[in-house]
């Protein structure tokens, strides 16, 4: 089918006569007539009706003008992710990470986009969730990972990664299991190591205040390395989303159970209160490819049986 027929037809329809749509399309009556016959005769179906209101739809007429309208905006979206698509990415862009973000995929991820697009000027910053969501925000950084709950109340745009546990980790000899949950008030009969400052963590000394059996928080540290590595050492138990520590859960250094009525999930987001450029878009399917090599699902399955 003739797309330039196909939108001569709407031309009329949308114009109610074909003076009207000749003139619009800069087109002579005759020549216009000529191309919807022949489209009516590529279809196999009288498409329009002359009567002395004017012109009139025919059912198939009405069907085509319906479905027209539907495919010149693909047709649209289609030019226009092919523009986008072929426009060489430039200039400098942030990206904010978590240190567990930062842990599982930075590398993978840096090394790969510079590879496809070596025109950009990437930049990377670390903090903690609602530091990163903030800095998204104010404009510190154009493309950032945190956790969903930070971006309520932002003008962000979010796209979702990962949904998982929040989980209690300790020493391997701990004997968690993550096919058995535990409660809070087990988690408060442990020595913590915890990182206050962490919104996901502040929700669950909150509950345990409320049941009366308030944390036993014995260091607050902000280094999720340092954090792991005391936990190694059989210093105190940790809370951390699953995907902080599931490389050295897997490698079994230590063991994890998930805590009861506490999930979180990741996004990754961008402003939605000013134009992004095709930089920062490109940024954002890189990291969501990233994410989405890192099985998390599935590992998270794996290790709850």
């Amino acid at each position: 089918m003739d797309l330039r027929q196909l939108g001569y037809f709407v031309s009329i329809a949308e114009h109610g006569g074909f003076a009207a749509a000749a003139r619009a399309r800069y087109i002579s009556q005759s020549a216009l007539s000529r191309q919807v016959q022949l489209l009516e005769e590529e279809i196999g179906a009288q498409l329009l009706e002359r009567s002395s209101r004017g012109i009139m739809l025919t059912p198939a007429g009405q069907i085509l003008l319906d479905r027209a309208g539907r495919l010149f905006k693909e047709v649209t979206q289609l030019k226009e992710d092919v523009v986008a698509e072929a426009e060489t990415p430039s200039g400098r862009i942030v990206l904010g990470l978590t240190p567990s973000m930062r842990t599982l995929f930075a590398g993978n991820l840096v090394e790969h986009f510079l590879r496809r697009f070596p025109n950009v000027h990437l930049g990377v910053i670390e903090g903690l969730s609602h530091t990163m969501a903030d800095s998204l925000s104010r404009g510190l950084c154009d493309v950032a990972v945190f956790i969903r709950d930070d971006a309520k109340g932002r003008a962000l745009s979010t796209r979702k990664l990962v949904d998982e546990p929040l989980v209690i980790a300790g020493q391997s000899r701990a004997g968690l299991r993550m096919d058995t949950p535990v409660d809070v008030a087990l988690v408060a009969r442990h020595p913590l190591i915890v990182s206050r400052s962490n919104r996901v963590t502040t929700g669950l000394e909150k509950e345990a205040v409320r049941i009366g059996q308030p944390l036993n928080i014995i260091i607050d540290v902000q280094p999720l390395h340092l954090s792991i590595d005391l936990v190694c050492r059989g210093v105190a138990h940790m809370v951390v989303p699953f995907s902080a520590a599931v490389t050295e859960y897997e490698a079994g250094f230590i063991s994890m159970a998930p805590i009861k009525g506490f999930d979180t999930g990741w996004v990754v987001a961008w402003p939605s209160d000013r134009k992004i450029s095709t930089a920062t878009m490109r940024l954002v399917e890189a990291v969501q490819s990233e994410v989405q090599a890192l099985n998390l699902g599935e590992r998270l399955k794996r290790a709850t049986g």
